[in-house]
């Protein structure tokens, strides 16, 4: 499987967060719902959990594009869309791999949508910091948008009028699964079967979570997320061996901070 060494945080990034949009590092160790945060939680968000989706992020993608190098031969433009994309850590991640390994690609558009405004703001402003950092051309955009419930999936409609080559989405599906927002249906299976059409052909979806025993739902999420995956009869392209996958960054304030989560990668 992939090689997962300890990630360091870029020290531009770190700056960033920690000295400039003031960021906490402070771990929360229950079932998390994070689209409520007020601007302090949002801040403790930022500085813990930010960091480890760029690990995350970049470590996954680092890994595929590693393993599949011709899957984006002949493309110099990539169309992403991260569904939950709180203040952006995976994103983040996810353009460092692709300046690192797809020396094709000049362009990235990316949609970012989240229901959390003070996660958003944190957002934009990093993604208008990275623009500066690279040499990719790098549009972002950002959508407010809060989903209550199983029925506001088609909700989505309004803001994905194109389709993507990559979807994501980061320890944000968990959210619904705690609030009880799609009525004990498997959350997993219902924003996969939403999101799988948005993709071009060829495209990818990636999932990840955290690789907790869910309260609310009685169930360890990756067996949740498989369970789902597994009804719509998905093309499963890679993912973690077993339930869950750690891995370490490393920052001004915490030194090999770890991280498990559970990932799948779904080709369209």
């Amino acid at each position: 499987m992939e090689e997962t060494p300890t990630i360091q945080l870029p020290k531009w990034l770190d700056d960033l967060i920690f000295n400039e949009l003031g960021a906490n590092y402070c771990p929360r160790y229950s079932d998390m719902v994070n689209i409520d945060d007020d601007k302090e939680k949002t801040l403790n968000y930022l500085g813990t959990y930010f960091p480890r989706s760029y690990a995350e992020a970049y470590s996954i993608f680092g890994f595929f594009f590693k393993k599949y190098k011709d899957h984006y031969s002949g493309k110099t433009e990539l169309k992403i869309f991260d569904f939950g994309c709180g203040t952006g850590g995976e994103i983040i991640g996810l353009l460092t791999a692709i300046e690192k390994h797809l020396t094709e690609i000049k362009k990235v558009e990316v949609v970012g949508l989240d229901g959390n405004t003070y996660a958003l703001n944190l957002y934009d402003r990093i993604i208008k910091k990275f623009q500066g950092q690279t040499d990719l051309q790098v549009t972002g955009l950002s959508n407010n948008l809060k989903i209550d419930d199983f029925y506001d999936l088609h909700i989505l409609e309004s803001v994905l009028k194109k389709k993507f080559d990559l979807i994501i989405s980061f320890k944000a599906i968990c959210e619904f699964v705690t609030k009880e927002q799609f009525e004990r249906k498997n959350a997993y299976e219902h924003i996969a079967m939403c999101l799988l059409p948005k993709l071009n052909d060829g495209g990818i979806l990636l999932l990840e979570d955290v690789t907790t025993y869910n309260g609310v739902s009685q169930e360890w999420l990756p067996m949740m997320m498989d369970k789902g995956l597994k009804t719509i009869g998905s093309n499963i392209l890679l993912q973690n061996d077993g339930y869950n996958k750690s891995y370490t960054i490393t920052h001004s304030r915490k030194s090999n901070d770890m991280s498990k989560v559970a990932w799948r990668m779904i080709k369209k």
